[in-house]
């Protein structure tokens, strides 16, 4: 649900964020709640002022319970430092607050309940989005830390799922407390949002690695040469086996060999891409080449 355009930014709510602001609000906590929405106006802030300072532009921001999911206009897949920075800024930016909220309880120079509402919010939502799991800023941090090794696509299907599963112990310890009459609803329903919101990201992973690549077409045809690596694949094995093998921020040319080690030819990550949406994903290599 798109609520504003700031500076180019498409600034989105999701309905769930909404629910989850009622809800509060239905109990005679509007006050915390409209606190609540400023926390994660400032913790999204956080995010696009560090990306600015590194030279992405943020195009799209989604508020999510826990944070935001925010779509830049350019990939992370060369620049893993700026992912690492760029999601770290939120949940420092939430501890910070809780300093400041802490030593304005210890002074008492602000209302105890107002304090501990400030100093507990920021605490848990830095916290809570330190967790190694996608769409979580912790889960941004592991994917790429993990894309160094073994890829963006692969580096985002292992934080998928470390979302859907810290999604379902949420889910199931919300069901179990609201059985036993100490919980309510929101627990519950944040496990469920999580998973669905995990899984979403996995989807946007092929496109990132299309992106990616189209990005690297463009830089060596404005530069003239950049590094590119060497992949060997035999000859029936599924592209998108191979497309897990391509290194972020080098150009990938595939190298194919029948069973006797023979170069049957060189194809470039693009071809194999290209590939995969002709013949489907699991076509073998040496379908492409010429």
């Amino acid at each position: 649900m798109r609520i504003i355009k700031a500076r180019g930014v498409d600034i989105h709510v999701n309905p769930f964020f909404v629910l989850v602001l009622l809800m509060y609000a239905s109990v005679g906590l509007f006050i915390e709640t409209l606190l609540a929405f400023w926390i994660v106006v400032l913790h999204e802030l956080a995010h696009v002022a560090i990306a600015g300072g590194l030279g992405f532009k943020v195009e799209r921001l989604e508020l999510l319970p826990f944070g935001s999911v925010a779509q830049f206009d350019k990939s992370f897949a060369e620049t893993q430092e700026a992912e690492i920075a760029i999601a770290l800024a939120g949940p420092f930016h939430n501890f910070v607050f809780a300093g400041i909220a802490f030593v304005l309880l210890r002074t008492e120079i602000v209302r105890f309940s107002f304090g501990r509402f400030i100093f507990e919010l920021n605490l848990a939502m830095g916290l809570f989005n330190l967790i190694p799991a996608l769409p979580l800023d912790g889960g941004r941090v592991f994917r790429a830390i993990l894309s160094n090794r073994i890829g963006v696509v692969r580096a985002t299907a292992i934080a998928v799922n470390m979302g859907r599963i810290c999604g379902l112990i949420i889910l199931v310890l919300g069901v179990y407390l609201v059985l036993l009459g100490k919980g309510n609803i929101f627990l519950p329903s944040l496990g469920g949002f999580l998973m669905f919101t995990a899984s979403r990201e996995f989807e946007k992973a092929s496109y990132m690695r299309v992106k990616d690549s189209l990005r690297k077409q463009e830089r060596l045809l404005n530069d003239g040469a950049m590094y590119a690596e060497i992949i060997a694949s035999y000859e029936q094995t599924p592209m998108v086996e191979v497309v897990r093998k391509f290194i972020p921020g080098k150009v990938n040319i595939v190298m194919v060999l029948d069973r006797s080690l023979n170069i049957l030819g060189f194809i470039t990550e693009i071809a194999v891409l290209e590939g995969m949406v002709r013949y489907g994903s699991n076509a073998p290599v040496r379908r492409i080449v010429v």
